[in-house]
């Protein structure tokens, strides 16, 4: 069933708001059960509203997808814990593992459909700027949080640095190591750890 109208919102906006968010809850509920590439008539059914409806609600495929992206993100944002930069290197890098490898686990399905749009959806366009935007984003947080630590060496070697501390914790690679090397949630923490440990110890950090 479509969600139940927002709080202080009436009547055609309400059925209207209620019905666009019922297709995007739709189309990441349809990449949470390994349907990377929903139709309209699958999301239609999930949504429960009219193929038709998908539709009238959403002028293009762009506008629908940056809606879900935006519906997806709402849904994800309290796995995304503020870590705070003050806090001594090695205990930075417990938290930062802990919240990125749960965060990453929780988008799987989503990681997945933004890949199989960008090889071959018909939105290859929006789903290569939402992958862009969210590793950009990604690599930013990842600045921040060691941003003392990669003040080490040249400016060539810190951005090395940078790049390879986001690299080892993205989406990719946490696709990697529990679907490709099979690996439990556990394990593909503990790697996920230990390399970030390994690139800190090899820019001249002590932990």
């Amino acid at each position: 069933m479509p969600p139940r109208p927002p709080e202080g919102v009436d009547g055609r906006l309400s059925r209207r708001v209620c019905s666009r968010l019922a297709i995007c809850e739709a189309c990441l509920d349809l990449a949470e059960d390994g349907v990377l590439q929903p139709s309209a008539d699958q999301i239609a059914e999930r949504a429960g509203v009219s193929r038709r409806s998908v539709f009238n609600h959403f002028r293009d495929l762009s506008e629908l997808y940056d809606a879900v992206v935006e519906v997806g993100m709402q849904r994800c944002a309290p796995l995304l814990k503020k870590i705070s930069e003050d806090e001594p290197v090695a205990e930075r890098l417990e938290q930062f593992t802990e919240v990125r490898s749960t965060f990453l686990e929780a988008t799987m399905p989503f990681t997945r459909s933004l890949t199989a749009q960008v090889l071959v959806g018909p939105a290859q366009e929006q789903a290569w700027r939402v992958s862009q935007g969210a590793l950009h984003s990604h690599r930013e947080e990842v600045e921040r949080l060691f941003r003392r630590e990669l003040t080490r060496g040249s400016s060539a070697q810190q951005l090395e640095t940078a790049e390879a501390l986001a690299a080892a914790t993205s989406p990719l690679t946490w696709e990697v190591l529990r679907r490709s090397q099979g690996l439990s949630m556990r394990r593909a923490r503990a790697v996920m750890k230990r390399t970030l440990a390994a690139l800190l110890r090899d820019a001249g950090v002590e932990l």
